[in-house]
């Protein structure tokens, strides 16, 4: 039997792993990974509160968004935003990978220029020097 007003039942699982990646990859996309994670921790307790809020300006954000009322089901549950938080400090883990990683490409180049300049690194001034001392040779 279909409910008379039509109302959405609660998002299972599947869905709410496609709203955590939707709303991880944006936050990404706009480098606010950090201070999303310290305003989701912030507001963890109020999540309940703001679903509710979102439940009760659906009928109208429904005309325009079609996803909204599971939006408002994801943020009633505090697991959710936990999830949320975890995806989020998983991504931020990646972005200091690839950082560190970065750094690390630098710092090599960098000392391969220095080196360069130095007129070679200490093997090659090594086997210029055994070049130079070979017996037989005149100085």
């Amino acid at each position: 039997m279909k409910p008379l007003f039509g109302f959405r039942e609660p998002i299972d699982e599947k869905r709410r792993d496609e709203i955590i990646e939707a709303i991880a990859s944006r936050i990404e996309q706009f480098g606010m990974v950090v201070p999303a994670i310290f305003f989701l921790e912030l507001n963890k307790p109020l999540s309940f509160l703001g679903g509710q809020a979102l439940h009760f300006v659906s009928p109208f954000a429904s005309v325009l968004f079609n996803t909204f009322e599971d939006y408002a089901y994801f943020f009633d549950d505090r697991k959710n935003v936990e999830l949320l938080i975890q995806k989020l400090e998983s991504i931020a883990a990646k972005e200091e990978e690839r950082a560190r990683q970065l750094k690390a490409q630098r710092k090599a180049q960098k000392a391969a220029k220095k080196a360069e300049k130095a007129g070679g690194t200490m093997l090659d001034e090594a086997i210029k020097m055994a070049a130079e001392d070979k017996p037989g040779q005149s100085k």
